[in-house]
């Protein structure tokens, strides 16, 4: 029976001690570009040249789903001059050509691409200009482009809490749930039920937890699964088709989702793996009379699918699309969050729907010594999750903010904001019945214990304990019945943060439709105006956008020295991104006009609040920055 147990506590020490290993990578640092950004292009971005060329060259930073990426060139923004055979290149997937008819003539010509990551699925867009200045041809102007900011939508291009989207985050919330839940299921069967030192009473209560889970738990819940992985896959076929519901269930779209790109590849093994897991569902439920070795076997099984579909959900998600050496750190940061949510969450919801229902059928003293032998043997597994949450959760806010002010004005932060207040709240709600609570009738059954048998306490002196043990028990599960709800709401805003927190842009009295900003946006937002000084006073720059809204922008810098001289004997830059969103940092290098101003021009396709960093270069190759607070909102 001794080694029985030292078997059992080196278990339970491991499932401890190696996911907590596993976490201290997160203190390496990494850098999560999900999505595919463009890089860089040929010919570049706000370049003129002077030569006709024959294709656009397009470079990003994952691979490219060559089923669903697309792109076009459009002269003066109204003139389409491609052959309309744009191509992932077969040499390098990160790739994107465009071949361009032949005898083009001297204009301003918009890129505008579509991409589809072959990695996490994701759809984005954008665009930039390239000028073309024919010899002996005056060189156009940016006034000359008329593009219709409709052209430059579709991808992750959100705005608003629309059906589609609100479709998606219940698919994913409802995936994730149910995965957290059934993992959890595992975890405590594997690790805090001990059959070999556990006495009958116990014994009973594990059976009859294991049925109920197997009766009324287990293939509900896998259903479930499948049925949202599902519905992700119907929100993938919404967004590649551009919102083309007609098209949405075409088996040729769907097929091709699911056989190209990494995405696809992963998606199948999450439905595998779920297939798998309720065939193993289905033959505990209607198999009778098996050996303890088999049921061993059964849960171990399940114990290692479970670990699967966490691997293929994080493989399917943002951290399979990270490049290069860091991928591994970011998958494993993703996993662990899964795992440190199914150990923590996870349990939680086990006890509330299988445990204390089953335990609602013993006598309360009976109820008493159960939570007591069984609470104890869970607590290593969610002081588990709780530390890899703290290791891992810090981390991920230091790379995606860059001041703490962001955490309340940014869609993002907000959620992210939300998801940790929720979080605290959980996290009281277990110190109080861990460090109060359950001390506490600890303590009380202690002393109740040889009272019941001792023969000099009285009949009313028991009585009076016992009632005393029986409210302290049901306050602990009235706490325990309730709390996992804190930890679906913290897996809500996780649907939040990683589904659309960037696209719910807060309303306000003066916000206009975004129709209305399309249709007449001279009469609802005016240019963008600032001045500023950089961080080390040296410079004052004064920034200009406009027109300061969706579709093609002029950004103008006008750099001063602290007498208000202009100063063109600097090279300035622009870093620009949408708070809230994953779609990385857009780079501006702007070109002198020849009136003491710099200048850049690019299409801004997303709605939501951008902000912006100034960089200026001087001569003796000192940086001098400035970082642009006010919200840009288009």
């Amino acid at each position: 029976m001794t080694s029985q147990h030292h078997r059992s506590s080196i278990r339970r020490l491991l499932l401890v001690a190696f996911p907590l290993a596993l976490s201290l990578v997160m203190l390496f640092p990494q850098t999560s570009m999900a999505h595919a950004i463009l890089l860089r292009s040929d010919p570049a971005q706000d370049s003129t040249i002077n030569a006709a060329p024959s294709q656009v060259r397009m470079w990003f930073t994952e691979s490219l789903n060559p089923a669903f990426t697309t792109a076009s060139v459009l002269a003066g923004g109204t003139l389409r001059v491609d052959t309309n055979h744009s191509h992932v290149s077969s040499t390098d997937q990160t790739e994107l050509d465009v071949p361009l008819q032949a005898g083009l003539k001297t204009a301003v010509y918009v890129v505008i691409w579509r991409t589809r990551s072959a990695a996490d699925g994701h759809v984005l867009s954008g665009s930039f200009l390239f000028t073309l200045a024919l010899p002996g041809d005056p060189v156009p102007t940016f006034g000359s482009v008329h593009l219709d900011p409709k052209l430059l939508q579709g991808g992750s291009v959100p705005g608003q809490l629309d059906g589609p989207t609100l479709f998606t985050l219940v698919m994913t919330t409802l995936a994730e749930l149910g995965v957290v839940f059934w993992m959890g299921a595992q975890l405590w069967r594997n690790f805090v039920h001990q059959p070999e030192t556990e006495q009958q009473e116990q014994t009973t209560i594990r059976k009859r937890e294991e049925q109920r889970f197997e009766r009324y738990f287990s293939l509900p819940v896998l259903g479930m699964m499948f049925l949202a992985n599902a519905g992700i896959l119907l929100g993938q076929a919404y967004s590649v088709t551009n919102g083309q519901w007609d098209r949405v269930f075409d088996p040729a779209v769907l097929t091709q989702l699911v056989s190209s790109g990494e995405f696809g590849t992963y998606w199948l093994m999450r439905q595998g793996v779920i297939i798998l897991a309720m065939v193993v569902a289905a033959y505990t439920l209607w198999s009778r009379h098996r050996s303890d070795v088999i049921n061993q076997a059964l849960h171990w099984i399940n114990l290692l699918l479970g670990l699967a579909l966490l691997i293929a959900m994080t493989l399917s998600g943002h951290a399979g699309a990270v490049p290069g050496s860091i991928s591994i750190y970011s998958l494993l940061g993703d996993w662990l969050h899964l795992l440190a949510a199914s150990l923590w969450v996870g349990g939680m919801m086990y006890i509330a729907a299988i445990y204390l229902p089953v335990l609602k059928q013993n006598a309360k003293v009976e109820q008493t010594r159960s939570l007591l032998a069984t609470l104890p043997r869970y607590s290593p597994l969610a002081y588990t999750g709780v530390a890899i949450m703290a290791l891992s959760g810090p981390l991920n806010a230091s790379v995606h903010f860059t001041s703490l002010d962001q955490l309340v004005t940014t869609d993002y932060g907000l959620s992210l904001t939300a998801k940790v207040l929720f979080v605290a709240a959980m996290l009281l709600t277990s110190g109080i019945h861990v460090w109060r609570f359950r001390p506490q009738l600890a303590k009380d059954y202690r002393q109740y214990q040889p009272m019941s048998e001792s023969s000099t306490a009285t009949a009313q002196e028991v009585k009076q304990l016992e009632g005393k043990i029986v409210r302290q028990t049901n306050r602990l599960t009235s706490v325990l019945r309730w709390e996992p709800m804190l930890g679906i709401a913290v897996l809500v805003c996780t649907g939040l943060m990683s589904v659309f927190a960037g696209t719910l842009v807060p309303t306000s009295p003066n916000q206009v439709p975004l129709l209305q900003q399309i249709t007449s946006p001279s009469s609802v937002i005016p240019p963008f105006n600032t001045t500023v000084k950089t961080t080390d006073g040296k410079f004052q720059v004064k920034l200009t956008i406009s027109p300061n809204r969706l579709g093609l922008n002029t950004f103008t810098v006008t750099v001063m020295d602290p007498n208000g001289q202009v100063n063109t004997n600097v090279g300035v830059s622009l870093y620009i991104g949408v708070f809230g969103m994953d779609l990385g940092v857009q780079t501006l290098n702007l070109q002198p006009d020849g009136q003491g101003n710099f200048v850049a021009h690019t299409g801004i396709a997303e709605g939501g609040r951008w902000a912006i960093r100034v960089q200026i270069r001087t001569p003796d190759n000192t940086l001098h920055e400035i970082n642009i607070q006010e919200f840009i909102r288009v």
